[in-house]
């Protein structure tokens, strides 16, 4: 029987998206030391980590959906290369607007199942989304420890109040992150 991994870290993909954006918008995230970062908020590289997003769809006759799948797909096999899940939950369009579904449940039953299954020790949950919070809720009842990882322009005091502990990133920890070009 394979041993548990000691952590779970669950990256909700378009949260961590737009919460990086808000303080380090040039970065590009398909360059992103994902892995890197895990190992470094977990202080440990016995992690299972998931990256959990909307799967953007192709639309005929869309120049836009072409080029924005053709981004995911490329942010699809960095993950995967650096041993990282990818989970795809599904993108709804509603007139104009697209909307994530599918994800926040596939967050909340990561977080249940692992910690009913003995799956992990401690989850790192990399999201501002309350919707979760009813999953974390059960996980500490299985006596696992959960651990908000929130941006320090953007903290959920919900998720905050219901996670044994907070870290806090800034700019500058994303910025270490980042993986460096070589220059030509």
């Amino acid at each position: 029987m394979a041993k548990a991994k000691n952590s779970l870290i669950i990256f909700d993909g378009s949260n961590f998206y737009h919460s990086i954006k808000k303080i380090t918008p040039q970065i590009h995230l398909s360059n992103f030391r994902y892995r890197d970062f895990s190992e470094y908020i977990s202080n440990t590289t016995n992690n299972r980590i998931i990256y959990c997003v909307g799967e953007i769809r192709r639309s005929k006759n869309s120049v836009k959906s072409e080029k924005l799948y053709s981004h995911q797909q490329s942010l699809f096999y960095y993950l995967e290369k650096q041993k990282i899940e990818v989970i795809k939950g599904f993108m709804l369009k509603n007139g104009s607007e697209y909307h994530e579904k599918g994800v926040d449940v596939r967050i909340a039953l990561e977080i249940q199942r692992g910690a009913i299954k003995n799956e992990y020790q401690k989850c790192f949950i990399i999201s501002s989304d309350t919707d979760i919070i009813p999953a974390i809720i059960d996980a500490r009842k299985e006596k696992k420890q959960l651990v908000y990882v929130g941006f320090d322009k953007n903290l959920s005091r919900a998720m905050q109040s219901n996670c044994d502990q907070t870290i806090i990133v800034d700019k500058e920890t994303i910025r270490k992150f980042e993986k460096i070009s070589p220059k030509k």
